[in-house]
């Protein structure tokens, strides 16, 4: 009995294996987070969040925060697996002449932080998502 519902049991375990060890029906970040509700809701606590908070409020003068909402659950949409193409210009040319600091992007991130743990968001996704953004620093913070 062992050995015949075994051996099933391990093949269908290894044909689903990816080469990292992960099985290949594991969700994608995107889905972890919520899927579309989820991301726009980042999105929105985010941007609310940082057009108040002190430290990022002044780059958020004469901006349509409603647009930069949609934008950047699209964006993260199509940074977590999600499907979603970004189709805005890329991300050096929106935040062009805006002087970002590097401190005012450190502060987002953190907003970024409290938000997911807020949110009861694993450390496993949050790190996977604060991972998946930090290439974007370059083009964010500019002279």
């Amino acid at each position: 009995m062992f050995r015949t519902t075994f051996l099933p049991a391990l093949l269908l375990s290894l044909a689903l294996a990816t080469p990292t060890g992960a099985l290949a029906f594991e969700s994608s970040l995107y889905e972890r987070l919520g899927g579309k509700a989820g991301i726009q809701h980042i999105a929105d606590t985010l941007i609310d969040s940082s057009s108040h908070d002190p430290k990022t409020a002044p780059y958020w003068k004469n901006v349509n925060l409603v647009r930069v909402k949609t934008k950047l659950a699209e964006y993260l949409c199509s940074q977590t697996g999600g499907g979603c193409v970004f189709d805005d210009d890329n991300l050096r040319v929106i935040h062009a002449g805006q002087h970002i600091s590097e401190g005012a992007f450190y502060s987002m991130v953190e907003q970024l932080r409290s938000l997911l743990d807020s949110q009861g968001i694993g450390a496993r996704e949050k790190n996977e998502l604060l991972r998946v953004l930090a290439p974007s620093k370059r083009d964010v913070v500019q002279p």
